[in-house]
């Protein structure tokens, strides 16, 4: 009796072991010894890497924009959106761009005179793209390619930052070096466009970092 006694009490310790090491991590509810920093924190984690899910997202843009469809290609943003640059000095730009100012500065290069340029832009090889999955709803994405100036051929770096809405993969940032000294005529030409009481002042951010508003 006593052998069958230690033999239910060793079922059930085990069987309550099971439970215990199946039941999930609850998330911390405040971390005491950290001021309760942690609180509210849901930890994450990668169950997906939808690469086919981004890549033809980049790929239905990059067509849009190649055909000067400028409709077609906003659709795959989620403005407004976050845009970085550099100029020929290396001075750091940055801008939070909504649908309607993204598209002034989208609209030269998309222009119908451009054409020639958007054809060799076509004949280029496929960007090489790594993407970076910080969930299963947002990735960093980085490209690296070619990109036709007159007879010559010039590395293209840029990185884009998107998110999942629904099935949909959008474009929530862009960065790309080198579009600095441009971005500020354009921007210069759109605040001589724009009447007084829709210009408004933009606090600097210090440092090499500038707004290009």
């Amino acid at each position: 009796m006593k052998k069958l006694a230690l033999v239910g009490c060793l079922v059930s310790a085990m069987a309550f072991a099971a439970d215990k090491a199946a039941a999930p991590m609850a998330p911390p509810a405040g971390d005491k010894a950290m001021g309760g920093m942690m609180e509210g924190y849901t930890p994450r984690k990668v169950t997906k890497e939808d690469k086919k899910g981004i890549e033809a997202a980049g790929e239905a843009m990059h067509k849009a924009m190649i055909a000067g469809n400028m409709d077609e290609a906003m659709k795959g943003y989620d403005f407004p959106i976050f845009m970085m640059t550099d100029d020929k000095d290396g001075v750091v730009y940055t801008n939070m761009a909504d649908a309607a100012t993204w598209k002034k500065m989208m609209a030269p290069m998309m222009d119908p005179a451009n054409k020639a340029m958007m054809d060799a832009m076509a004949k280029m090889p496929k960007p090489k793209m790594d993407m970076f999955f910080l969930t299963d709803n947002m990735a960093v994405v980085t490209a690296k390619g070619q990109m036709p100036m007159g007879k010559e051929k010039m590395e293209m770096r840029n990185s884009m930052l998107m998110i999942k809405k629904g099935d949909v993969w959008m474009v929530k940032g862009e960065m790309e070096g080198g579009w600095g000294d441009a971005a500020k005529k354009m921007m210069d030409q759109m605040k001589s466009e724009m009447k007084p009481a829709e210009m408004k002042p933009t606090a600097g951010t210090g440092g090499q970092t500038k707004g290009m508003k």
